[in-house]
Parts: C-alpha cells; structure tokens; sequence
C-alpha cells in the first residue's frame, strides 16, 4: 500500500506496535507519523482526535487478545478438555508485550482500565465455561479459571512469557482438570 493510501486500520496497527515497543506514551499523531513516513494531516484525516484513535487501539487490542483467539479455540471444535490445552498452548506461547504494555496503560488511563476490566473478565468468562463443559461444579470451574489465568498474567508479568515448553503447558492443564467430576477415575462414568 502507497503511504498516501493509509488507511485507519494501518494507524492503529502501527500504534498496536507502538504500544507493544514503547507504551502507551507512544500513541501520539506526530510519533506514529514519522513510523508510518506520513503528515500528521494523514492521522487526521481518518480520526478527530487522539482520544478517537486510542479508542481505536484498544477496541483493536480487545478483538485481537480475546475475541480472535475465542474463535480460533473454537474453530478446534473437541471436547472441553482439547480446547483448554489449545487455549493454554495459543496464549502461554504469547510473546506478552503488548499485553504487558496493555496493563500499563490500563493503570494509568480509566478507558484502558475499562477495556481491561472487560478483557479480563470475558476471558475468565470463557475458560470457566470450558471447565464447566468439562464437568465442573460452578465453584470450582470459576476457581480453576481463575487459577488458569493469574497464572498467563503472572507469567507476563515476570517478562517470560513462552518460557513454558508445551508438555509444561499440557500437564498445567491436565492438573486442573484432574480432581474434578468429569475426570475422576474412581467415579463411574
């Protein structure tokens, strides 16, 4: 694509790679113009103000770090079990970023906490579903998701996120399915 024919969806993804590199304090017209080799005006052209487009960035953000992936685990099809090592195999391989990044901006901006808030909450949302499609009682499917994702935000936060082989990943997972009633042994199926 020519620099003159940018489009919206190019300036919030080069600000998602802003984001990703150097925070939220990146996400400036003038920072993202010299990026993208344009005017300033270009910004303009496709949003009123720097509120709009960081608006922009993290309705991006949350459609790519919640929605996409929900679809890809599901695109698996499989038992509940099956999609919870796809989700856990997808997310822990994450390279963490522009999630961390996410967060720092979130405790700085209340539209970014808002954004997060619900990000967070749609996630653990969707993994105690899997573990209730699993066989889980309602306390511990909400337990066990929980468990689940303070330990992938954990692992951002420590900065190592895809430090974890796969066969890890897959015994943290088979560990929080174990105990449960649709995966004791010694209850009748």
């Amino acid at each position: 694509m020519s620099r003159d024919r940018l489009g919206p969806a190019d300036w919030i993804n080069a600000g998602l790679k802003a984001l990703a590199g150097s925070g939220f304090t990146a996400l400036k017209a003038d920072t993202l113009a010299k990026a993208l080799g344009v005017s300033r005006g270009s910004f303009y052209w496709h949003f009123p103000d720097v509120q709009a487009f960081h608006r922009s960035v993290l309705e991006a953000w949350e459609k790519i770090a919640t929605h996409d992936i929900i679809a890809i685990v599901e695109a698996r099809q499989g038992s509940a079990a099956v999609r919870l090592h796809a989700l856990a195999t997808i997310v822990f391989a994450a390279e963490g970023s522009l999630e961390r990044q996410m967060r720092a901006w979130a405790a700085q901006d209340l539209a970014a906490a808002a954004i997060q808030e619900r990000v967070d909450q749609r996630r653990i949302d969707y993994v105690e579903g899997l573990f209730r499609a699993a066989g889980f009682v309602p306390r511990d499917a909400k337990t066990r998701a929980l468990f689940l994702y303070h330990a992938l935000i954990g692992q951002f936060a420590m900065g190592k996120p895809g430090s974890l082989p796969p066969e890890e990943i897959g015994a943290m997972v088979d560990l929080l399915l174990g105990g449960g009633v649709a995966c004791d042994p010694l209850l009748p199926t």
